[in-house]
């Protein structure tokens, strides 16, 4: 049911993400790709939509690479998930009066629990349990100093 949360597609992005998170410099697609042992094309346009979006930003040049635009503490699965998702106007012209006040309504709570519990789960705690488990070293930057 849930599957694409455990798509490679998912897997890769959010990986992508923690290493981009843990390192003290941009963090180069061609980097990315070598480590994810998978394409850097196949990368890049996640990686570009999550620039779009204002969760990374995409350094060019020599020394160039992604960096978090935010705090890790404020990424969550869930904003990632958004930014690779289009969420076009639903169809409505055939609904009826089932589908419009029983299906409908159930449908939008499964997808409210989902998103709820997809919000909890952040970058920054994937990189505190990948430095609790000695994968990586712990961020520099990872304090939240949101209010």
């Amino acid at each position: 049911m849930l599957d694409f949360l455990q798509s490679r597609r998912i897997r890769l992005l959010w990986t992508a993400l923690v290493h981009i998170g843990a390192a003290a410099q941009p963090v180069s697609g061609k980097e990315l790709a070598q480590k994810l042992t998978c394409s850097r094309r196949y990368l890049e346009s996640d990686l570009q939509a999550l620039a779009q979006q204002g969760l990374l930003e995409s350094r060019r040049g020599a020394h160039g690479g992604y960096i978090l635009a935010r705090s890790p503490h404020r990424i969550s699965l869930h904003d990632v998930l958004n930014c690779l998702s289009g969420h076009g106007p639903e169809d409505t012209d055939c609904l009826c009066q089932i589908q419009e006040q029983i299906v409908l309504p159930q449908l939008q709570q499964a997808r409210q629990c989902v998103a709820d519990t997809l919000d909890r789960i952040s970058l920054a705690d994937a990189l505190n349990q990948a430095a609790d488990l000695h994968l990586m070293q712990r961020a520099r930057n990872s304090t939240d100093f949101s209010i």
